[in-house]
């Protein structure tokens, strides 16, 4: 994940096969001055960034979010679809869905059905619209009004949960921000540089959450049913820990409730 400890060992190696030279001594470099902020490591290859639009297609009220990443129990009892991948030519947005739940895409089923904005999606012979394709979302509104619902279709957003600083929630690197009742998390899961880039993944009790990996400066990401825009990646130093508030952090600036 990050590189700092394996940086760390290898200085301190150095310095006892070096003594000699003076590593660490009058004529090497002054020990006095902290080390300068290490860099995290660069993912190969980067992946391009999205060519945008962010949404295509138009949220529905009774639509179904399913979040990057992560999955959705469908209504109906036609089982769950997750969110699995998606891109844009720079006009137009697409997606791959799959049967798979959970969250990631070692989750992702065996069926797999690339979606387009407008379409009509058919699992276990009951059909749905694919209403939006954002980078961050999947909205699917079933055409039988009649089928009910299931209660983590549609769930209310925690008025408690996050706690805010102006609107901001700061996620810092592998220390998971949960409820007061353990029903949803978020977690900074890594940092890369070149351009830098976090990887956030939000999991819930009731399964699905979401994951966005290589998120930049200015993403938008959904979940605890609202927005949230990127607004920091900072790198950090040290170890992540709890006890090191240097240890890097991502800011998610909130936007509006989720629609």
């Amino acid at each position: 994940m990050r590189a700092v400890r394996a940086v760390r060992v290898g200085v301190l190696a150095g310095c006892v096969l070096m003594v000699a030279a003076g590593c660490g001594g009058a004529s090497g470099a002054d020990a006095s001055r902290p080390p300068s902020s290490p860099s995290p490591p660069s993912r190969t290859p980067v992946p391009p960034a999205d060519r945008g639009p962010e949404c295509e297609g138009a949220p529905t009220a009774d639509g179904l979010h399913v979040l990057r990443g992560g999955s959705a129990e469908l209504p109906g009892g036609a089982g769950s679809v997750l969110y699995k991948e998606g891109g844009s030519d720079g006009t137009h947005r697409a997606a791959t869905l799959t049967n798979g739940t959970g969250t990631g895409a070692a989750w992702a089923g065996t069926a797999s059905w690339p979606v387009r904005p407008g379409q009509t999606l058919t699992v276990s012979g009951r059909a749905f619209t694919v209403s939006q394709i954002c980078a961050y979302r999947v909205v699917l509104t079933p055409k039988d009004k009649a089928a009910p619902a299931p209660p983590s279709a549609s769930p209310a957003a925690d008025p408690d949960w996050p706690a805010l600083t102006d609107g901001r929630l700061r996620l810092r690197f592998h220390v998971p921000d949960t409820d007061e009742h353990g029903a949803i998390s978020a977690v900074l899961e890594d940092i890369a540089a070149g351009p830098d880039r976090a990887d956030i993944a939000v999991t819930t009790r009731a399964g699905g959450g979401a994951v966005y990996p290589d998120a930049r400066v200015g993403d938008t990401l959904e979940f605890a049913g609202r927005l949230w825009k990127l607004t920091v990646i900072d790198p950090g130093v040290g170890e992540p820990s709890e006890a090191n508030p240097r240890s890097g952090h991502v800011d998610l600036q909130l936007i509006e409730p989720s629609r």
